[in-house]
C-alpha cells in the first residue's frame, strides 16, 4: 500500500501515537494546529497565487522570505521569528489538502532512479509525483518543527508507519523532512538580526531550494523492514551539516522579485 498524501499520512501518525504501539516516554502531542493565524493564511494565499502563475518552488519560497522581511521591516510590532513560523504554517495550508497544482521539490537533485513500467520510477511513482511528495514532506518537516520542535521525529514516525503497513521506509523522505526542520532551526537559533540575515539569503536567491540543499542519494528499505536509529541519525546529521548559517557576514540585499511568467 502506498500512502500517497502527506496529510493522510500525518493523520495516521496521530492514530499510531494514540495507540499502545506508538507510545513512548514523554512523547509530545503531535497534531497539526487547529487554528492558523491570519498571517499564516496570508502566506498560504500568496503561495497559492504564485503557484497558479506557474512560478517555481524556488521563486515562491524566495518571495515568501522576502515578504516576511518586508512585514518585519515595515511594522515594529511584527516579530520576525513569528514571520518565519508563518511561512511554514502558510506553506502547510497551501499544500496539506493536496489541491493541485502542488509544488515540485527535489532538494539538491534526485539520486539514481530505477525505471519501472508505464513511465514510473522507484516504487511505482512517476518523477513528478515523487517530487510532489518530497515537497509535502519538506513543508511538513518545517511546519512541525516551527510549531512543536518535532519535525524530524514526525518524519521518522511517518516512515515507520509506512513500513509496518506494508509500504516502504524511505530515507530520502526522512532527509527532506529533516531539511525543513533544519531550515527552521537555523532561522530561529539566534536573535532577530540573525533571523533577518538568514531570510535575506533566501529572499535574495543567494541560497535556493534547488541549489543549497543536499542531493537526494539515500536508499529505501523493503516493506516491513524498519530503519535503525544509527542509520536515521546518519541521515539527519548529514542534512544538518549541509544546512548551516554562513560564516561570512556580507549578505547581499534582497534582489528584485523574479519576473512574472507570461
Amino acid at each position: 500500500m502506498h500512502v500517497s498524501k502527506i496529510s493522510t499520512s500525518l493523520l495516521a501518525v496521530l492514530i499510531l501515537l494514540s495507540s499502545p504501539l506508538g507510545t513512548r516516554a514523554a512523547a509530545p502531542t503531535l497534531s497539526p494546529p487547529t487554528h492558523f493565524s491570519a498571517e499564516d493564511q496570508k502566506f498560504a494565499a500568496l503561495a497559492r497565487n504564485l503557484q497558479l502563475r506557474n512560478w517555481t518552488f524556488d521563486d515562491i519560497f524566495a518571495t515568501l522570505c522576502r515578504t516576511a522581511l518586508t512585514n518585519a521591516q515595515t511594522n515594529a510590532d511584527v516579530d520576525i521569528q513569528d514571520e518565519v513560523r508563518s511561512i511554514w504554517g502558510g506553506m502547510w495550508l497551501w499544500t496539506c489538502k493536496d489541491i493541485e497544482p502542488l509544488p515540485l521539490f527535489h532538494a539538491g537533485g534526485l539520486g539514481a532512479l530505477h525505471p519501472g513500467p508505464k513511465g514510473t520510477v522507484d516504487h511505482g511513482y512517476d518523477v513528478i509525483t515523487l517530487q510532489k511528495h518530497y515537497a509535502q514532506h519538506f513543508i511538513a518537516g518545517g511546519m512541525f518543527e516551527a510549531y512543536f520542535d518535532s519535525g524530524r521525529w514526525a518524519g521518522v514516525r511517518k516512515e515507520r508507519l509506512n513500513s509496518v503497513t506494508g509500504d516502504y521506509f524511505d530515507y530520502n523522505k526522512v532527509a527532506v523532512t529533516s531539511m525543513g526542520a533544519r531550515w527552521v532551526d537555523v532561522a530561529v537559533n539566534g536573535d532577530a538580526e540573525h533571523t533577518r540575515r538568514w531570510l535575506e539569503l533566501w529572499a535574495s536567491r543567494r541560497y535556493t531550494l534547488s541549489k543549497s540543499l543536499p542531493r537526494l542519494h539515500w536508499r529505501s528499505l523493503p516493506p516491513f523492514v524498519d530503519a535503525t536509529p544509527e542509520e536515521i541519525k546518519a541521515v539527519e546529521d548529514e542534512v544538518d551539516a549541509a544546512i548551516t548559517f554562513p560564516t561570512d557576514t556580507n549578505t547581499p540585499p534582497p534582489a528584485a522579485p523574479p519576473a512574472k511568467p507570461h
